[in-house]
């Protein structure tokens, strides 16, 4: 044998020592220089094989070994040595031994063959090698080899034995002969007893025939009082046995109890839920009726309107018809005579006056002319007698002509003045008549824009009012939501409230200030903090949810967090503020072992079956659920909780500690935590569900609103654009209205000009023209104060002509005044009269008046063709608006008879809700009553009961007082008789037993003890000579073991 290989780890110097092999059968040795870990190795070898110095390790001793260098410090160390056992000298039958060691702070731990060990083993084995702690020389140290050259005969001898083993036998071999020799002194003390107990014996056997009688007597009394006792216990045990049955039975009919009331419990609180909400529904839809009324008013106080409107319309359309219709006839009478009185104007009068006017001109010219000689002749004559001679008359004649050019030249500039004007006038009629055009085409234009406008605004209108329509949907579905979120949010506290009755205040209290807490402490939720157990679960069916709870308790309130720290921030806001207290399960402190499941079909695990969760919270879960078992049943649950140390739940909630205590029964799924979570739970996403949707609705309610405003806005737009349009238009034609004004006053100017004014300016220069030509004539002729003959004879024709012309003038004047007259009264008759009504019925018939004007005189533009249109107009509008009006009125109606049957049926549910509530209070009282009356029965069962276990146990401890029973043979005596036999027999036979009351009955137990013991110390003394038979034979092995141990050492020196 020799160590073939050595591996050492965290031992002193050595931090991480590859195996060091292989070692040599023979010599081996190390070498190195100082420190380099020689002593260390020697060391570790000693270690192993247990030498004095190792043999104990306090925990500083174990703490030295440890490895003390760089990096993370060492925890533990081991040393383990490799034996070649091929020549068998260690007691395993394996070639190769493996032994090691290993220490840490708290441990010191042995392996053979890589199997845990204990330390006695391994010094047995190394003894058996020769590796004893009595023999130091299996590894020889400095300085004893020179101690062993001096030792004595003797010593040598003893060291040879110790160093061949065989001093391991010698300790044996004396411990066996000591075991002997106290086998020896034992045997000795039994037979003195022994003597004793057969002396005694012998004193005792002369009461023996009294004893007999006696105890024939007594095992036939302790027979009929066993009898009597048995037959007593087994029917209380039956008695019990059918209480517990009717227990039971009653149990179940109070479990079911329980559940109907809790049922009905739930079934009051859902009908007064739903009650509530149709209350709700009932008082919204009242509001709605309310509404609908009032919009049914207003609907038919609209159609009424607008059908009046419609009817005022229409006759207004059929009067305006007929004023039109008699307007064209009038106009078709006009236009004859306006015809009639043209062609007279144009074909008689006119010219006629035309002529008589000329006519009249040539005769005043005329007549002016020869006065204007006739003048000149006696200015010529008068010259004569006035001017002394001929040079003072040529200087007036100058003067004179100087002041008739003088006047011609006035006359003249007045003339170009007079055509100035003319063309001035000319200018602005053309530009007044362009003017015209351009401010009635523009009317006409802003009027087709009016037209459009309005169009626009009573599309906006109706836009606008169908938004108002639905924004009063908008805000019934609104209020409704809101109903409905306020009654989540209700049943989302009761869900809250339910929760919290269910979980100890403190824990309560702790919940409500995590969130807080987390939000405030920036903890991330999902990554550090995890929330309850029970929000990281989901279970899998809802059968198990009763296992699950109680398998869980109060842990299922208790919360995840990442690590001990943020549990530790957690805490200490909690303690900080009293705040509540709060159980974590910080999952890097959460060691599980790995659980060893049984493969068998009556159980499975809780947590793999029954639970689904997030792999990140898995150590939690495993904390809590790792050692929980769903059990088929109760036996299947009780039979592996003790097998497998684990907990063992079944369906029902019946749970088998590990322990072995046993819990169960009725479980208030009232107060179950896992369904308060999940009603709690459900009650929370409603909520959230409709306060998502009551946002969503209120975002379109908002967003409608703010469409019904910019549609007001556009209308109030539109509606200002209108009125400035038509601000516009009316002072467009007021423009229009002077420009005609003042297109005619120019035209008349114009004519005026032209017939009136030019004219006779033309004749006026003529006149000076022969003026200034006789006076140039007259120059330079002899001054006469006479006229000629000539000239005499001239002058008279002209006072001739000029009588003659006279008289002509006043027949051609008349003539003119007449024809005059009669022109004007024409011309009246035709401007003032004729032509104006024309254009007034034109006007109406055409339309060719603006809206400006006839919002002015709504007299005269009533009857118009625009006006005409325009009634037509308003009417199909409003014919559309009836419609409309009429639709809107049907369907408010509509919506209103179908709330008012909603509201029948309402009330109809209301009342229906009602009838059910007071079934379900009837009997929820019913079930008050059949619990209370339950729960007297249940007390007098118990009280049945607890006199039935008085009876069992009064008997059980009766049936131990009796002692040793006699015989079956003699018991089945009096098995067949009844308790009042049994009783009779039990009388009877104490009767006899008083005549032996003087017997000694101690004797007789005395002499029972002693026979006893005497049995019993036969049997040790067997029992110590087979233990001195084994101990002698084991000497013997020793000795052949120590003889063999020594030659094979021999051997192999």
């Amino acid at each position: 044998m020799h160590i073939k290989q050595i591996t050492i780890s965290n031992f002193r110097s050595f931090r991480q020592q590859p195996e060091i092999h292989p070692f040599s059968a023979g010599t081996n040795s190390v070498v190195g220089r100082n420190g380099s870990g020689k002593s260390n190795l020697f060391d570790a070898v000693q270690f192993v094989l247990l030498s004095p110095k190792f043999y104990t390790l306090r925990t500083e001793e174990r703490q030295a070994l440890l490895h003390e260098g760089s990096g993370s410090a060492a925890v533990n160390a081991f040393v383990e040595l490799v034996f070649d056992n091929s020549d068998g000298r260690l007691s395993v039958e394996s070639d190769e031994v493996i032994v090691r060691r290993t220490v840490g702070h708290k441990k010191d731990e042995y392996f053979l063959q890589r199997k845990r060990a204990n330390k006695n083993e391994i010094m047995s084995l190394l003894e058996g090698a020769g590796f004893s702690k009595s023999n130091p020389y299996f590894i020889v140290q400095q300085g004893k080899v020179n101690a062993l050259c001096t030792m004595s005969d003797g010593e040598r001898l003893m060291l040879l034995k110790e160093v061949a083993g065989t001093t391991v036998y010698d300790e044996k071999k004396a411990e066996s002969l000591a075991k002997m020799d106290e086998n020896k002194s034992s045997i000795e003390k039994i037979d003195d007893i022994l003597s004793e107990i057969e002396s005694r014996l012998a004193e005792l056997q002369d009461e023996k025939e009294e004893l007999t009688q006696y105890q024939k007597l007594d095992r036939d009394r302790r027979a009929v009082e066993y009898t009597l006792y048995d037959k007593e216990l087994r029917r209380a045990r039956e008695t019990l046995d059918d209480i517990e049955h009717v227990r039971s039975e009653g149990c179940k009919e109070l479990s079911i109890l329980h559940e109907e009331a809790r049922m009905a419990h739930d079934a009051i609180r859902t009908v007064e839920a739903r009650m509530k909400t149709k209350t709700n529904a009932l008082r919204r839809n009242r509001v709605y009726l309310q509404e609908m009324e009032r919009d049914k008013t207003e609907a038919m106080t609209h159609r009424t309107k607008v059908e009046l409107e419609c009817k005022e319309l229409e006759e207004g359309i059929k009067t305006g018809k007929d004023i039109i219709k008699a307007n064209k006839r009038k106009i078709e009478e006009l236009n004859v005579e306006i015809a009639k009185v043209t062609k007279e104007l144009e074909q008689n009068v006119g010219p006629k006056c035309d002529s008589a006017r000329e006519t009249l001109t040539h005769t005043i010219n005329e007549r002016d002319e020869a006065r204007k000689k006739m003048e000149g002749l006696y200015a010529k004559q008068g010259r004569g007698q006035q001017f002394r001679n001929k040079r003072d008359r040529d200087a007036h004649l100058r003067a004179q002509i100087k002041e008739l050019n003088e006047t011609k030249k006035e006359k003249e500039t007045f003339l170009v003045h007079s055509q100035e004007k003319l063309s001035n006038l000319r200018r602005s009629v053309t530009t007044d008549t362009s003017s015209l055009e351009k401010k009635t085409t523009d009317v006409t234009k802003k009027n087709s824009m009016l037209e459009s406008l309005c169009k626009s605004i009573e599309d906006k209108t109706k836009e606008r009012n169908d938004m108002a329509e639905a924004r009063k949907e908008q805000w019934r579905s609104l209020e409704e939501i809101n109903e409905q979120t306020n009654e989540a949010r209700d049943a989302s506290k009761r869900a809250l409230s339910d929760m919290r009755k269910i979980m100890p205040r403190a824990t309560a209290m702790g919940l409500d200030a995590l969130t807080n807490i987390v939000e405030e402490e920036r903890i991330v939720v999902g990554e550090q903090y995890f929330g309850l157990l029970l929000q990281n679960m989901e279970i899998t069916n809802p059968k198990f949810e009763t296992a699950v709870e109680v398998a869980a308790q109060n842990s299922l309130f208790h919360v995840i967090v990442d690590t001990d720290h943020t549990a530790a921030r957690l805490m200490k806001r909690l303690e900080k503020d009293r705040l509540g207290r709060v159980t974590f399960l910080p999952l890097n402190q959460l060691h599980v072992d790995k659980a060893r499941y049984p493969d068998s079909s009556d159980v499975t695990p809780l947590l793999s079956q029954c639970i689904q969760y997030d792999p990140r919270v898995e150590r939690a879960m495993q904390h809590v659920f790792g050692k929980k078992l769903l059990a088929r049943n109760v036996d299947v649950a009780s039979t592996w909780s003790a097998r497998c140390g684990m907990d063992a739940i079944t369906l029902e909630g019946d749970l088998c500690s590990r322990k072995g205590a046993m819990s169960g029964g009725y479980i208030d799924l009232s107060k179950s935590r896992i369904r308060a979570h999940q009603s709690l739970r459900s009650s929370e996403e409603r909520y959230k569900t409709l306060e998502d949707q009551r946002l969503e609705m209120q975002r379109k309610a908002t967003a409608v609103d703010q469409q019904v405003s910019n549609l007001m806005a556009e209308v109030q737009r539109l509606e200002a654009k209108r009125a400035n349009l038509e601000h516009i238009i009316n002072r467009t034609d007021d423009e229009i209205v002077v420009i005609q004004k003042r297109l005619d006053t120019h035209n008349s100017q114009l004519k005026k000009t032209e017939t009136e004014i030019i004219p006779p300016i033309h004749v006026e220069t003529r006149s000076l023209d022969s003026q200034i030509e006789l006076l140039e004539e007259e120059m330079g002729t002899e001054l006469s104060d006479t006229l000629s003959e000539e000239e005499q004879d001239m002058l008279k024709q002209l006072k001739k002509t000029q009588s003659d012309l006279e008289i002509e003038m006043e027949k051609q004047t008349h003539t003119l005044e007449e024809i005059s007259v009669e022109r004007e009264r024409l011309q009246s008759l035709l401007e003032d009269n004729l032509l104006k009504k024309l254009r007034e019925l034109e006007e109406e018939n055409s339309g060719t008046s603006s809206l400006g004007r006839r919002s002015k005189g709504k007299s005269a533009a009533e009857n118009t063709a625009a006006a005409m249109a325009k009634r037509q107009e308003d009417l199909e509008q409003r014919q559309r608006e009836l419609i409309d009006a009429t639709k809107a009125s049907e369907e408010i109606e509509a919506k209103l008879n179908e709330a008012k049957k909603e509201d029948g049926g309402l009330r109809s549910e209301l009342i229906a809700e009602k009838n059910e509530l007071e079934k379900l209070k009837l009997q929820d009282m019913n079930n008050q009553a059949s619990l209370e009356k339950a729960q007297e029965n249940a007390e007098k069962l118990l009280n049945k009961r607890s006199m039935c276990v008085s009876k069992r146990e009064l008997y059980m401890r009766k049936i131990q007082e009796l002692g040793s029973l006699p015989p079956t043979s003699e018991l089945s005596t009096f098995t067949s008789l009844s308790i009042t036999a049994l009783m009779r027999q039990l009388e009877s036979t104490n009767k006899k037993l008083k005549k032996y009351s003087h017997v000694n009955k101690k004797a007789y137990d005395q002499y029972v003890n002693f026979s006893e013991q005497r049995e019993s110390l036969l049997k040790r003394k067997e029992e110590l000579d087979r233990g001195a038979e084994k101990v002698k034979e084991l000497v013997e092995s020793l000795d052949r073991k120590k003889r063999r141990s020594n030659q094979s050492h021999i051997s192999r020196r």
